[in-house]
């Protein structure tokens, strides 16, 4: 298993020695520092909106409770959106969301990044905040639709910090395509 922690010490240690060779270095050192962006490894900060999603409680005719609960598919309706609309950065209950986040039931609970997480969940999206917003509650959009059976909150704010992903990245059968030359 390949851990973030230790790819981020062999990181260190070519960042060290090239700082060490001079400027020549520094293309790729921005160049690293662009992937380590691109990947979701660095926390992020900058204006967005937070949705909180809760589970809505109703009162029935004989005057008991019939909860709504949030499912997994409601979660990712609303991070498909953020992203259409343009996220730069997402996280969920402060779980960052990148390429291999996966987001599903366990039980009672709704398991991302392989940890679980219940009610309420509050999701973070830096990017736009008036876009952002405005895409979530489009009308007849994600929100609109949602909002009938969950308790969603919606709230534009200047600064908000992502946590960088700190989970375990494992290729076993993936590798890069060697380039052949013809």
């Amino acid at each position: 298993l390949i851990k973030i922690q230790e790819c981020e010490e062999i990181i260190e240690k070519y960042e060290s020695a090239a700082q060490e060779k001079g400027s020549d270095y520094q293309a790729l050192m921005d160049e690293l520092s662009k992937a380590k962006i691109q990947a979701g490894l660095v926390p992020m900060e900058g204006p967005g909106v937070v949705v909180t999603v809760n589970n809505l409680f109703i009162s029935d005719i004989d005057g008991g409770q019939i909860v709504q609960s949030v499912h997994y598919e409601d979660l990712l309706k609303l991070v498909n959106e953020l992203n259409a609309a343009g996220a730069e950065a997402i996280a969920i209950n402060d779980e960052r969301i990148i390429a291999t986040t996966e987001i599903r039931n366990a039980g009672d609970y709704i398991v991302i990044n392989t940890n679980r997480h219940s009610v309420p969940f509050e999701i973070k999206a830096i990017g736009n905040p008036d876009n952002l917003e405005a895409a979530l509650k489009l009308l007849g959009g994600v929100v609109d639709h949602l909002g009938e059976i969950l308790d969603i909150k919606i709230k534009t704010v200047d600064k908000l910090v992502i946590p960088g992903y700190d989970g375990i990245i494992n290729y076993k059968f993936a590798r890069p395509l060697q380039d052949k030359k013809s």
